[in-house]
């Protein structure tokens, strides 16, 4: 690994960039007067990192705004910027532009101490002996989803898989009253909310995505806040864990804001919404892409659960063809398809110099394709992870190190659950044949519309009937 790297942290190469004889990475071309790469970077982030990748390798440089911007691509430098979170590299500083959606005290955005205290928080909701409550509600909401869609039809794929995952995790996470108590126009208002999460645009920009995610984040605050007055006024036991939100004490001893309470709730749905619900959605469209993978899940279906049989835990671990399709399409179509970070010091790397105050980016969206790495990398085949079981530790899609996404879990039983009871009671097909991503630069789902055509499955006739 120290040969692939390089001299990480050389004083050699620090000192020769203060004396003016190292220079930083290479900058990608086609950067435009004032506004540089950032018009490319919210188009087509992968076609850009492509050029750079074509230009210079696995480091280089973009004009992203005032901050000198750092493309590290492939895992080996992925699992060091991930290695060196909380050292030479920070995380809340580089995520800034998200204050004004979540407030400065929000888990990555806080203190290190703040922050680790919010992560012990959230800690119970992730734990294994929490997963058999977790199956119930989505098998639960999973056959509610099923029964509205009635037998045939045609649905907007991103929408009702928005809608079918927030579900999920409001209850799952805060409470089902906390679910009938949100404003009839929650999904809409977290779509909006979401798409507010733009690392390009200033923030001081009237761009129409940017006020639309405001005027939802205000009424969702208005929702939560009230919630959070009527469980301190009369607290439920045994406690849910808003409940536990809405009686947790600071670092202080004190009784926490609810503010404090509100930005938790509303950042903990965030974190597990937007990232499920794409990784589900480019999931079913892989799979309707490519009939003979899904011809092999439905078989692995038939043998694992016969007749439509109960859910459990043990039956979601013998799902090998279901797993490598997931593990496949989340290499195809990594929803985070960069992450951020910010230097705190001078790193020396390979004779070039990353200064303090860069944007660090890991980049999934073109790693995972890396042809040195991955055979015909643009091509859906799931059953390369057979052949060579190693390329799953190339993929970091749910980040790494200490870091390393809560919810993984979690989201990979979801989408075990959505995607086995979808293709066990309904045959699908792509009414729009060629989706895309949506346009904002943080979360890469399908972009709506998206429409499935669907008929309910038959049940088998009894034996020995004609």
């Amino acid at each position: 690994m120290a040969e692939m790297i390089g001299a990480w942290n050389d004083d050699s190469v620090l000192a020769a960039g203060r004396g003016g004889r190292a220079a930083l990475p290479p900058l990608a071309s086609g950067a435009l007067p004032v506004v540089g790469h950032a018009l490319q970077f919210l188009r087509d982030q992968r076609r850009l990192l492509e050029r750079g990748y074509a230009e210079h390798g696995e480091i280089f440089r973009l004009r992203l705004g005032r901050r000198p911007a750092v493309v590290l691509l492939g895992p080996e430098l992925a699992r060091w910027v991930f290695k060196e979170t909380d050292r030479s590299l920070l995380i809340g500083p580089s995520l800034a532009f998200t204050i004004d959606l979540f407030g400065p005290g929000f888990y990555y955005l806080a203190e290190p101490d703040e922050y680790q205290h919010q992560r012990q928080i959230m800690l119970p909701l992730f734990r294994g002996t929490m997963a058999a409550a977790h199956l119930a509600i989505m098998e639960r909401r999973c056959a509610a989803f099923g029964a509205r869609l009635g037998d045939e039809g045609i649905f907007d794929l991103p929408r009702e898989i928005n809608d079918l995952v927030l579900g999920v995790i409001m209850e799952a996470f805060l409470g089902a009253d906390f679910v009938r108590q949100m404003p009839p126009t929650v999904t809409r208002d977290f779509r909006h909310f979401i798409r507010g999460v733009d690392p390009i645009t200033p923030a001081w920009v009237p761009a129409p995505h940017l006020l639309r995610a405001r005027r939802a984040r205000d009424r969702l605050r208005a929702a939560a806040s009230q919630m959070v007055r009527a469980r301190r006024a009369s607290p439920v036991d045994p406690p849910d864990f808003f409940q536990v939100l809405a009686s947790a004490t600071g670092l202080d001893g004190e009784p926490v804001t609810e503010m404090w309470v509100v930005q938790m709730a509303m950042g903990l749905t965030f974190a597990g919404h937007d990232s499920t619900t794409g990784h589900l959605g480019w999931a079913v469209i892989d799979l309707l892409q490519h009939p003979d993978e899904l011809g092999k899940v439905l078989a692995e279906q038939c043998e694992v659960l016969p007749d439509g049989a109960a859910l459990d835990l043990a039956a979601m671990h013998r799902l090998p063809c279901l797993d490598r399709a997931l593990r496949e399409t989340m290499r195809l179509h990594p929803v985070a398809p960069v992450m951020l970070r910010r230097t705190m010091r001078p790193i020396g790397l390979r004779g070039r110099v990353i200064p303090e105050g860069a944007d660090v980016y890991v980049a999934p969206v073109l790693s995972h394709r890396l042809p040195d790495l991955f055979d015909n990398p643009d091509r859906y085949d799931p059953d390369r992870y057979v052949a060579h079981p190693e390329l799953a530790g190339y993929l970091h899609g749910f980040g790494g190190g200490a870091h390393r996404c809560l919810g993984e879990h979690f989201a990979g039983l979801l989408a075990h659950v959505v995607l086995t009871r979808l293709f066990q009671q309904f045959d699908l097909a792509l009414t729009d044949p060629h989706p895309a991503p949506v346009r904002t630069p943080a979360f890469k789902g399908p972009r709506t519309p998206c429409r499935i055509r669907y008929r309910r499955k038959q049940p088998p006739a009894p034996a020995g009937r004609a």
